[in-house]
């Protein structure tokens, strides 16, 4: 569960296992160095001490983002151990989560406090995940949790034969079964032609690999079904 470095001086990760009915996986949060010096959390992972000492050496850790409804889990073990910090959450995680009820929805582009850094969308029309995805905009770095997957050789047998079920092994894409789950293919459309509008140089998912080579082609073809 160790910090890498993604952009030097503004973008780090770290990933750690997550098992998921029989697959064993990995879940990834990503931080971000704001210009103040704060730091943004995305998709938050369990707060082991080594890694808490790693990102406090980065800077103070002031916002802490739940992105969509799955992403939760440690959500609030983060927030405990970076106690100045400010949660986030996703519209729909109150009546998942109804302890969370009381932190704020996360804002729209214009009225977030890193809104000159970080770029922000909602994906309208999978309302099962509720996902908000962000463009770190001096990076070009896209920042996405479950409405992409690409996963590698990396995962175990069951996991790799689960990805190509769902037609995410060795290629940036939805799953087959997120597409079923689709509400509004109009409006779903409509964000991704908004996202391939985005300067996107580097994609980070939660689950999978990421995607730092012929990045604005795979996008394209991760999309091409809604159109």
């Amino acid at each position: 569960m160790s910090l890498q470095t993604l952009v030097p001086g503004q973008i780090w990760h770290a990933q750690q296992p997550l098992k998921f009915g029989p697959l064993n996986l990995t879940t990834r949060a990503t931080f971000v160095r704001l210009a103040n010096g704060e730091v943004w959390v995305h998709s938050p992972i369990l707060p082991a001490p080594e890694l808490i000492g790693a990102i406090a050496e980065i800077g103070p850790v002031k916002h802490v983002i739940a992105p969509n409804k799955s992403h939760h889990l440690f959500f609030l073990p983060f927030l405990q151990a970076c106690r100045d910090a400010q949660g986030y959450i996703a519209p729909g995680l109150p009546e998942k989560r109804p302890d969370l009820a009381d932190f704020p929805i996360v804002p729209s582009a214009e009225g977030a406090p890193w809104a000159a850094e970080l770029d922000s969308l909602f994906i309208e029309g999978l309302p099962v995940i509720n996902e908000t995805v962000w463009l770190h905009k001096q990076s070009g770095t896209l920042i996405l949790t479950d409405l992409l997957f690409c996963f590698g050789n990396d995962h175990a047998l069951l996991a790799r034969l689960a990805a190509r079920l769902l037609g995410v092994y060795g290629r940036l894409g939805m799953s087959r079964s997120m597409k079923l789950l689709i509400k509004d293919r109009t409006g779903l459309s409509r964000c991704a032609h908004r996202i391939l509008d985005w300067d996107v140089r580097r994609i980070v998912i939660a689950h999978g690999e990421i995607i730092e080579l012929n990045v604005k082609q795979r996008l394209i073809e991760a999309f091409k079904d809604l159109n």
